[in-house]
């Protein structure tokens, strides 16, 4: 019978503490309209009406898009974006994000954004496109003297030293295509 007793009243408090618990986060979530309503309503209090709560940034892993992604990796030269997933995929993600704010100029907020994106959407390096009207331009102004002149440097590099470039980058490419976000999660 003493048993009995003894466990009623400890069931008890663990009923009561549960309900204290509840009525405290309906208290919290709730600071107190009615005692607000009551003052101003008297005309004495000089309470404040009950602000509303301010909405919570979204956390970063929500924010991410390939879209982002592709713009963050379009401002970085081939060495660059080679140097930046290098430290991602080692697992250095501080370190991509210094060389990424050190390459690009971008704040720490900035680079930490394009950081996450181009983490958990891969992009491989994609050569940045001349744009035609830009290109004819220049080649206006210039007489066609200057222009076998500038022709004569690209004829005279070697094209084994481009080629072994270009595979270089396709090696690359194919590497960052085959990275997933799980990869950069420290185990």
């Amino acid at each position: 019978m003493e048993l009995a007793v003894i466990i009623l009243f400890v069931l008890s408090i663990a009923v009561l503490s549960a309900l204290w618990g509840r009525f405290e986060k309906r208290r919290a979530a709730n600071p107190k309209p009615e005692a607000g309503a009551s003052s101003g309503a008297d005309g004495s209090g000089g309470a404040r009406p009950a602000r509303p709560a301010r909405p919570r940034p979204a956390p970063a892993a929500t924010g991410t898009s390939p879209q982002a992604a592709r713009d963050a990796a379009a401002l970085l030269s081939a060495d660059q974006h080679r140097q930046i997933y290098a430290a991602l995929g080692q697992g250095q993600p501080v370190k991509a994000l210094k060389l990424y704010a050190m390459f690009t100029g971008a704040g720490i907020r900035a680079s930490g954004a394009a950081i996450t994106n181009m983490a958990a959407h891969p992009q491989p390096y994609v050569r940045p496109i001349p744009d035609p009207g830009s290109a004819a331009k220049p080649d206006t102004a210039k007489p066609d003297a200057a222009k076998p002149d500038t022709a004569k440097p690209d004829a005279a590099k070697p094209a084994a030293g481009a080629e072994s470039e270009a595979v270089r980058e396709e090696e690359i490419s194919k590497w960052a295509q085959q990275l997933r976000p799980e990869d950069f999660l420290k185990p």
